[in-house]
């Protein structure tokens, strides 16, 4: 019995540091590439909910005696809390960029488009559409955000192509931030088969007895 509850709180463990994990990964590799990689606001957050998704998740179904109907209705608010809060497809996230390069971006895909602007605290006001777009960042992560506040459809959707288009054109090199987050992936993903490698020959043993 002790081994099947040391196995039980392994595999809560592993299902709750895996995600985080792979997240990191997957952001390590977002910052390794020899050119920025954009992503819909909608695709960035939905990485986020994935990663801190298991870390609600368990202790809610533990809590509620780990019910079916429990498991799919917090994961149908966890789909819909992404689609609400991306829904306006006018949110943007560049990994392996600078703040000061992104707004330079920015402002050649403005001056691409034909668009009369003028520079305007952290970003810039479109006049004629009187839009304005936002650039954020955080630099920790080497990210950045950019908002498209106000104007049409159109307007976002002719943003959105410029805007790749001109992020794939910029040559950039692997940032420090990208290898400390593959390291820090590296060990997570390790951490869970070291913990779990003392238990293996008992795994083994139940394995083979409910097989056989």
């Amino acid at each position: 019995m002790s081994v099947l509850a040391n196995l039980g709180l392994s595999v809560q463990i592993v299902t709750v540091v895996i995600p985080v994990a792979v997240y990191f990964l997957i952001l390590g590799l977002l910052n390794s590439r020899r050119h920025p990689q954009l992503l819909t606001g909608r695709q960035d957050f939905s990485l986020l909910v994935a990663a801190l998704c298991p870390l609600v998740v368990l202790p809610a179904l533990n809590l509620l005696e780990a019910r079916v109907l429990t498991a799919v209705a917090i994961i149908t608010a966890a789909v819909g809390a992404v689609a609400l809060l991306t829904s306006s497809g006018r949110t943007w996230v560049i990994y392996n960029l600078s703040s000061s390069v992104a707004r330079s971006a920015v402002s050649d895909v403005l001056k691409t488009l034909g668009l009369d602007f003028v520079a305007e605290g952290k970003g810039f006001y479109i006049r004629p559409q009187d839009a304005r777009v936002e650039v954020g960042g955080f630099s920790l992560l080497r990210n950045v955000s950019i908002r498209l506040h106000g104007g049409d459809t159109e307007l976002s959707r002719s943003f959105h192509q410029a805007l790749s288009r001109r992020v794939a054109a910029i040559p950039v090199s692997t940032h420090l931030m990208a290898v400390s987050l593959l390291l820090v992936a590296t060990a997570m993903l390790a951490a869970p088969l070291v913990l779990m490698a003392g238990d293996v020959p008992e795994i083994v043993r139940i394995i083979s007895d409910l097989l056989y």
